[in-house]
């Protein structure tokens, strides 16, 4: 713990076991990320046009019934809104948004404190550290209330969904990369040195 208490840059003076282990981790970060792109377009779409109909469902209208009723009675018209509807898909149960959600609140906050941690660890300045940490602290809280929000049917879900998804993606994303290479970048004055020998 004293390493991350000190200044940054830290990360190339790893011990190689620490390197080798911390690498493996944000190798398999790097995995989750691009797996959960894949699923997050095979549930609502690689443009997210699928949000609402996922987690709020759809409603389908119902085809019109015959307008000749049992003893040759007046046809009705009825405008289309009028119709009977059900659920092309049906919402979301509760219960199963629930369970997501207990999962999520348990485990990416604890994701989110280790990332933070190696990234605390590098060379960049505090304040971008801050900015990418506080980034993705907002995309942790955003993507767990998002399908929340979606399932309500409220103007502007996918706006929230996408955006929140983005945010996560992208600051972890930095906060994996940035230490990958830092760990395994050799500074200018030990390349010199190993070029000289």
């Amino acid at each position: 713990m004293r390493a991350f208490a000190r200044s940054g840059g830290r990360l190339r003076t790893l011990p190689m076991q620490a390197r080798v282990v911390y690498t493996i981790f944000l190798v398999f970060t790097l995995a989750a990320l691009a797996l959960t792109a894949w699923l997050g377009a095979a549930m609502v779409g690689p443009d997210l046009g699928r949000v609402g109909e996922y987690y709020a469902g759809t409603p389908t209208p119902q085809p019109a019934a015959s307008g000749v009723q049992a003893g040759n009675g007046p046809k009705l018209d009825l405008p289309d809104d009028a119709l009977p509807t059900t659920a092309d898909h049906d919402p979301m149960p509760t219960r199963k948004l629930l369970e997501v959600t207990h999962f999520h609140l348990f485990s990416m906050p604890v994701y989110l404190v280790i990332l933070s941690h190696l990234f605390m660890l590098s060379t960049l300045r505090a304040r971008t550290k801050l900015l990418w940490i506080g980034g993705g602290s907002l995309a942790v809280a955003l993507h767990i209330a998002a399908p929340w929000i979606a399932r309500s049917g409220a103007a502007g879900s996918a706006l929230i969904y996408g955006v929140s998804g983005s945010l996560l993606a992208l600051s972890f994303l930095v906060m994996s990369v940035v230490p990958l290479l830092e760990m395994w970048r050799q500074r200018s004055d030990e390349a010199a040195a190993a070029a000289a020998h």
